[in-house]
């Protein structure tokens, strides 16, 4: 004789921290969505960043988020640079000529490191960085250049301390602000109407299983004896 295996149903118990984890897993892509998607600098908490000069012209910057990591997403640095007063190793020729929106080159390297390919000639010059996305940052800075003259070399590190919202600190405000930011609201009501659904689905899915097993667990109603036939002659047509 065979054995009857029988067939387990999923506790209610079950089925709660089932709904559980499908709401958690909602939450998880909320924040996803809210946080991983926001700006790199609303993340990090702004920027810090310092120009160094060695003295002899050469420059460049070396950037780190505040948490301390370095600025190695693609950023696009700017530098610019105006004569701040007569060349010391010049002889009345005049100031040299500005420079204006010289592209700096990411090092990749565990400081955050862009140098520039040129050299600033003698003289004192007040330089300007300019920081894209997702920076979105200014700073400058008074730097000396001895040049390759005999003038003593002054090295030169001006730290510059950027807010979340670059653009905003700098009174830039407006269309240039950063679209993740924006967008934020959208996120949250998506993820809000993500979590919804999976909670709607699962009360739906619950009430069909609680329907289906209610239909199996109600007994069909079985005759007690066979069904008599009124035409049967045994029946109607029996002697008194």
């Amino acid at each position: 004789m065979g054995q009857e295996l029988a067939v387990g149903r999923r506790s209610p118990a079950g089925r709660g921290l089932g709904v559980g984890r499908r709401v958690a897993a909602g939450l998880v892509l909320a924040v996803v969505l809210v946080f991983g998607w926001g700006s790199p600098a609303g993340a990090h908490g702004g920027a810090s960043v310092v120009i160094h000069s060695d003295g002899r012209g050469s420059v460049w910057i070396t950037a780190q988020w505040q948490d301390g990591h370095p600025i190695n997403e693609p950023t696009v640095v700017t530098l610019s640079a105006s004569p701040a007063g007569a060349s010391p190793g010049a002889s009345g020729s005049g100031q040299a000529s500005a420079i204006v929106g010289e592209r700096l080159t990411q090092t990749g390297d565990e400081r955050g490191t862009q140098t520039w390919s040129g050299v600033l000639p003698a003289g004192a010059w007040r330089v300007a960085v300019d920081l894209g996305a997702p920076v979105e940052g200014h700073c400058q800075a008074l730097v000396p250049s001895a040049g390759s003259t005999d003038a003593s070399v002054q090295a030169v590190e001006v730290a510059c301390l950027i807010p979340a919202s670059g653009a905003v600190a700098d009174g830039q405000a407006g269309d240039g602000e950063s679209s993740a930011g924006s967008l934020a609201p959208l996120w949250v009501t998506l993820s809000v109407l993500v979590i919804a659904g999976l909670i709607g689905a699962e009360v739906v899915r619950r009430r069909r299983g609680r329907t289906g097993q209610a239909r199996e667990s109600s007994p069909a109603a079985v005759p007690s004896g066979p069904p008599s036939d009124p035409a049967d002659p045994s029946e109607t047509d029996r002697p008194v």
